[in-house]
């Protein structure tokens, strides 16, 4: 599948945190009839997400409500044991910001925004990226080309490209 502008985000199982532990669900139960943002990120607990990353969405959360997003979203491929730890330990969790882990690489590889990078262990783990949509439909999305940045998904930089 090649995900554009207009596309409608593809059907996929993954897991949430909510309530304290990682629930199984679906990508359609939790993106249709919203407005959401999905940010791709390539593991919890590496520098760039944990130090910069989330910390970023995280300042900006109340931004993007005001703004019309009814959720955000964070992408990992991660197990979901090392998902829901950090998930709560960023301080995400407290701020709104919804944890998703795509244990099988399944959806990113749907979405081809996968990566390898077995010199530091990560195989078939999600790019970073950001998805804006509206009921399923794609809106925009922002994909970083360098590993190791956040610059075009940063929470300053996903504000600007909201459709007011």
């Amino acid at each position: 599948m090649i995900i554009n502008v207009g596309s409608i985000f593809p059907e996929n199982g993954v897991y949430i945190y909510k309530d304290g532990i990682m629930k199984k669900t679906t990508t359609t139960s939790l993106f249709s009839y919203k407005k959401a943002i999905v940010i791709g990120m390539p593991g919890a607990f590496t520098p760039t997400c944990s130090n910069y990353h989330i910390p970023s969405i995280i300042e900006q959360m109340s931004n993007f409500k005001i703004n019309g997003i009814d959720e955000i979203f964070c992408l990992v491929v991660n197990d979901i044991h090392v998902t829901k730890v950090w998930a709560e330990q960023t301080g995400g969790t407290d701020s709104g910001l919804k944890f998703i882990t795509d244990t099988d690489s399944s959806l990113v590889n749907k979405l081809k925004l996968s990566f390898n990078a077995p010199d530091v262990g990560l195989i078939n783990r999600s790019k970073r990226f950001c998805i804006i949509l509206d009921d399923l439909i794609i809106k925009k999305i922002l994909i970083e080309e360098e590993r190791g940045v956040c610059n075009v998904t940063s929470g300053e930089n996903i504000l600007t490209q909201i459709d007011k």
